[in-house]
């Protein structure tokens, strides 16, 4: 006869473990006395809830902190720094925090993966040097040009037409950044209606990476489950991990040429400075500065790296900031004044040229635009070195997850007065107070990880912005809305709708 009592006996044991533990963490756990919600205390499940059914933790932390204080509780082992001062101790330049790495299975063993500076140094020394911005400067011509003369071939062919500028500047992005990367790009450009299916998967997979975060085990069997099905299952019914995977294959086909040729002849000689790219760099390591070659697979990490890292975030920027220019006559005039005054329309001007003299107006506008865009916006996690850390009179105890973000910083209301407020006139101000402002405003992030390719963003930012209004008339007025710019945080801004425009060609 079936007996209810062994399940009984279960579901009491469980029960009273769990109040067990929650009675453990609100009063014995070491950071007990840390202010914060308690149900956060208690359960990731509090984040979890806002981080994947809301728009993200991280738009409702400036209400927490505004009513718990500069150091709140917001996980069982996490602590949230509100304060610059504190973010600029986590993520200095040789911070003992280390990263704390959730499972990708398309970003593992990437730079982004690697937990100890001593890793992240060898690998950034093969990547850095060709993200400075002589390096930027030297091939923008062939690069940036070619692309950016595409771009704007194709909007002019669009003349009268709605164009989905979401697509349209993710096109462009990609194709730059893996033209950079590998002199081989993923002709998204020449997608009709910029409607490229690898790109828009991999778009709908951002928001994977959330459920890593507070699941990673079950992320892990799922991805484990996914790969094991066939491709036409894969790419029917998980089109967005397909996406991935089909960046993947490409990055890794790239890969695999660049070593096969430096094993055979040599491949492409440092001296060849338009096509020698950092993975010709890895592919013959200087042995006398004590490089060693990455394997394939770190090396194609590092690929899909560049990629997501480098479409999706600058593709935000330039969308926000054709957001607020097209909702704003005023700033459009003052930048068609300043765009008419320093070149003509047909005019290709490099980037270098751009962000000097006779432009400032412009440089607002893109310093705005990144402000608001955020980057990446949630936390940024890291962990406490196990001696323990000291934030002003506040200590935390050695293990701890400590965490900050950008969203916080950009949109602090005492360095930037309204700060949802789309103002390019407030970096036209005195040096004293825009250096407070430049400090405060953290949309490539800070330290020895910051964000490696901000020179190569800001290029296309301002070679974007700067030929797209001196050729183009663009209305978003009826064709987007302001709930359609909205976002959600999955890792990068997430908006809910896609920004859409009529393009009309200038004839002046």
């Amino acid at each position: 006869m079936f007996s209810l009592q062994p399940l009984l006996y279960l579901f009491s044991s469980l029960c009273l473990y769990l109040i067990t533990k929650s009675i453990y963490r609100l009063y014995f756990h070491p950071l007990a006395n840390f202010p914060g919600p308690r149900i956060a205390a208690i359960t990731s499940l509090y984040n979890a809830y806002y981080d994947m059914l809301g728009m993200g933790l991280v738009k409702d932390l400036p209400a927490m902190h505004a009513k718990y204080g500069p150091m709140i509780r917001i996980q069982p082992n996490e602590v949230h720094v509100a304060a610059l001062g504190g973010f600029n101790q986590v993520f200095r330049v040789g911070t003992p925090f280390e990263r704390i790495w959730h499972n990708n299975p398309f970003l593992n063993n990437s730079l982004q993966s690697l937990g100890t500076l001593p890793e992240t140094k060898k690998r950034r020394e093969f990547i850095s040097p060709f993200f400075s911005k002589a390096a930027v400067s030297r091939v923008e011509p062939t690069l940036h040009g070619r692309k950016l003369v595409q771009f704007l071939d194709t909007l002019t062919k669009a003349d009268g037409t709605v164009v989905n500028f979401f697509l349209a500047f993710r096109c462009l992005t990609a194709d730059v950044v893996m033209d950079y990367c590998f002199r081989s790009d993923l002709g998204a450009l020449t997608t009709p209606a910029f409607e490229n299916n690898t790109l828009s998967q991999m778009v709908e997979g951002m928001g994977m990476a959330i459920v890593g975060t507070y699941f990673p085990n079950f992320s892990a069997s799922l991805n484990k489950l996914i790969f094991s099905l066939s491709e036409r299952t894969r790419e029917t019914y998980f089109a967005p991990v397909f996406g991935w995977e089909r960046m993947q294959r490409l990055a890794a086909e790239r890969v695999e040429v660049t070593l096969a040729n430096a094993d055979r002849d040599g491949g492409v000689k440092k001296e060849d400075e338009e096509n020698y790219t950092m993975f010709d760099a890895m592919a013959r390591p200087d042995r006398a500065k004590g490089q060693e070659r990455p394997s394939k697979y770190e090396m194609t990490a590092d690929g899909c790296l560049m990629i997501a890292a480098g479409t999706d975030t600058t593709a935000n920027a330039l969308g926000n900031i054709l957001w607020h220019i097209t909702q704003n006559s005023g700033i459009e005039a003052k930048l068609l004044q300043e765009m008419k005054r320093g070149m003509n329309k047909g005019d290709v001007v490099e980037s270098a040229r751009l962000e000097g003299q006779g432009f400032e107006y412009l440089r607002a506008m893109v310093k705005e635009g990144l402000r608001l865009s955020y980057g990446v916006p949630g936390r940024i996690i890291r962990k406490v070195p196990k001696e323990g850390a000291r934030f002003g009179d506040v200590w935390v105890p050695g293990g701890t997850t400590i965490t900050s973000g950008i969203y916080l910083q950009n949109t602090d209301p005492n360095t930037f007065p309204d700060p949802f407020t789309f103002d390019p006139e407030r970096w036209l101000c005195d040096p004293e107070t825009y250096k407070a402002r430049d400090k405060q405003m953290l949309s490539y992030s800070r330290g020895s990880r910051s964000c490696i390719g901000m020179n190569l963003a800001n290029a296309t930012l301002h070679l974007t912005v700067a030929h797209l209004f001196r050729r183009f008339e663009i209305t978003t007025t009826g064709y987007t809305t302001a709930r359609d710019m909205e976002w959600r945080d999955c890792f990068v801004p997430s908006t809910l709708g896609r920004i859409k425009g009529l393009v009309k060609v200038r004839t002046d």
